[in-house]
């Protein structure tokens, strides 16, 4: 009698007493099951290789210096993977804290230069312009109360990339961005201290409640600078629009200075750091129905200096996304004054859509910023005074999102060396709601296309 816990043998051994005949025949039936076992096999392991392929989505984002392509990133890991998402935000706080003291920081530096009445000269540079006018004993007294802030700007900068100076030089009508080399590591440095790769100080430690404490002091006096009609009026006099920027939290000083603030995803979203050469991102999805379980985006850099490095990241994607900021109409490449920004991204487009390495891959183009085009033209900027072929239109933001999207669509079917669909759309990327509409079209799109070449469409 056999042990309980024996293993059945398999194929069973042949009786003892098995004639010929008998053992012919089960060598042909052992034959034959293990031919359609070999066949099941074979099946399955095809299966799992397709369903490998369709369980990762690569996405290419292209697209000039500042024109919403982490701010679209941002929205897909907030679409596929909202908790994990949420339970990073509390790593941007200090970036949107960072955001927000350069903010100040740049108005006071403006004002020191435009007004005699301020004489700390600690305020003052020399690439300021010449002072003129007096500055009211108010305005005087805020600037002096906000002086602290240039402490936790250093800070913060350090916080994050390990130097106090930004690296990007002056510009008298920009506030400075928080620069951080690409693969730095600083997420999860800033969650969990510091690591061999990072020089970021974790969330939490001394620096960062003293910083958050000298912010909560500050809140109603940074909302009191933004909201004094000398400062708008400065400003607007000398054609700077700090709230068209990005990383532009002014509005919102009180709410994100209290010491106990945690950022919202719309905060997450409008949170501006600049990452200096190409991103891996890889997005896991959360849901339990998604085919696409992998979604791999790759981030680059914008800036002209950079765009070489794109070809390396053209093989293997399913699709690319090509964002043109509408609102550049009116604006010039920081790299190069000489270049309007809208006609740099039709020249970019074009040479995207006329490449051969690319012709198989479908195009997603986002014309981004919306928001920002309809408050210019709300504001009396006439489009067509920068783009002299819109003749004998309304001068309103549907109107001309909807000349600029045939001219974008008219250069991808005049340029591309094959035919294929092209998917565009208006889009203002901190708008959650919308842009999640839209990354819903994309993944529709990217499985059809993945199931497509796996055969099982």
């Amino acid at each position: 009698m056999p042990r309980k816990n024996s293993v059945p043998q398999w194929p069973p051994a042949p009786p003892h007493d098995e004639t010929e005949d008998q053992r012919k025949e089960r060598l042909k039936k052992e034959a034959e099951a293990k031919r359609k076992s070999d066949q099941i096999d074979r099946v399955l392991g095809a299966e799992r290789e397709r369903q490998k392929k369709v369980s990762r989505a690569k996405i290419l984002l292209l697209g000039q210096a500042e024109s919403g392509k982490s701010t679209v990133l941002k929205n897909f890991e907030l679409h596929f993977a909202p908790k994990a998402f949420e339970a990073e935000a509390e790593v941007w706080r200090p970036v949107i804290h960072l955001n927000l003291v350069r903010s100040v920081n740049f108005i006071l530096n403006f004002l020191a230069g435009r007004f005699s009445g301020l004489r700390d000269s600690a305020l003052v540079t020399q690439e300021h312009q010449p002072a003129y006018g007096t500055m009211t004993a108010e305005l005087r007294k805020l600037c002096i109360r906000l002086a602290p802030l240039r402490q936790v700007e250093e800070s913060l900068s350090k916080a994050l990339s390990g130097s106090s100076d930004n690296g990007q030089g002056y510009n008298p009508a920009k506030a400075p961005e928080v620069s951080i080399p690409s693969g730095s590591g600083w997420k999860k440095a800033l969650a969990g201290g510091r690591s061999e790769e990072s020089n970021v100080s974790r969330v939490g430690g001394s620096d960062d409640g003293r910083n958050r404490r000298i912010l909560a002091a500050c809140g109603e006096d940074i909302a009191r600078l933004w909201n004094d009609p000398a400062v708008q009026q400065s400003l607007r006099s000398a054609d700077i629009a700090l709230e068209e920027q990005p990383g532009f939290f002014l509005d919102q000083a009180e709410r994100i200075t209290e010491e106990e603030y945690k950022p919202k995803p719309e905060d997450v979203l409008k949170a501006r750091v600049i990452t200096t050469g190409p991103e891996e991102h890889v997005i896991r999805a959360e849901a339990a129905n998604e085919n696409a379980r992998e979604w791999t985006i790759y981030d680059v850099g914008g800036h002209r200096s950079q765009r070489a490095a794109w070809a390396q990241f053209f093989d293997d994607v399913n699709i690319i996304i090509f964002l043109a900021p509408m609102s550049g109409f009116n604006q010039v490449l920081a790299e190069d004054e000489s270049i309007n920004r809208l006609t740099d991204s039709l020249r970019l487009w074009q040479e995207i859509c006329s490449n051969k390495v690319l012709a198989s891959v479908e195009f997603v183009i986002f014309l981004n910023k919306f928001d920002i085009l309809e408050s210019k033209l709300k504001s009396g900027i006439q489009f067509s005074q920068f783009v002299t072929s819109y003749v004998g239109k309304p001068n309103e933001p549907k109107p001309v999102a909807r000349y600029m999207l045939d001219v974008f669509v008219g250069i991808h079917h005049q340029h591309s060396s094959k035919k294929r669909k092209v998917h565009p759309h208006v889009t203002c990327a901190v708008d959650t709601r919308a842009t999640s509409t839209v990354i819903s079209r994309i993944r529709e799109i990217i499985l059809v296309k993945l199931l497509a070449t796996t055969n099982i469409l």
